[in-house]
């Protein structure tokens, strides 16, 4: 399923990008889906600043646990490449209050399971609330799209 709207977002935000966009990146573990075009659209709706698209794509990806699965890891996977590994800012909740970045609860635990797995699994996603989902999905590309902006300076500034 692919949301149309009135403006693009895609031209502007490739032109920006650093990172492969989740439709192109095959996660272990995480099959791909024909809903990824979502994530894309995602991704660039959120680096283009258009708060309403952002907003109606989380909304789907609240309703998708696999969707929010592919984005969550490849935010993870990310971030472990920038990084060396997933910092403490984004798995330890009490270590989040030293940033400007707040990663939501549930995107910390995940992330935490990520670091100590090397990936989630499907059932964490599908075992959380669409609420949960949203929130994950909502952090998890802010930090991309902020780690596209920033690079490593983006937890910390």
């Amino acid at each position: 399923m692919v949301i149309t709207t009135d403006h693009p977002h895609r031209e502007r935000a490739e032109q920006r990008r650093k990172f492969v966009p989740p439709s192109r990146l095959h996660l272990p573990d995480v099959p791909d889906r024909a809903e990824d075009a979502l994530l894309d659209q995602l991704l660039y709706a959120t680096a283009d600043g258009c708060q309403d698209c952002r907003s109606m794509l989380l909304d789907r990806f609240a309703q998708d646990a696999g969707a929010t699965h592919k984005l969550v890891d490849w935010a993870c996977w990310i971030a472990t490449e920038v990084y060396g590994g997933l910092p403490a800012e984004l798995v330890d909740e009490a270590a989040t209050a030293d940033t400007l970045f707040r990663p939501s609860l549930t995107f910390c635990r995940l992330a935490a399971e990520y670091r100590a797995r090397g990936r989630t699994s499907s059932g964490m996603y599908t075992a959380r609330e669409p609420a949960q989902r949203r929130e994950a999905a909502d952090t998890a590309v802010t930090l991309v799209a902020g780690l596209q902006r920033c690079w490593t300076d983006f937890l910390y500034r």
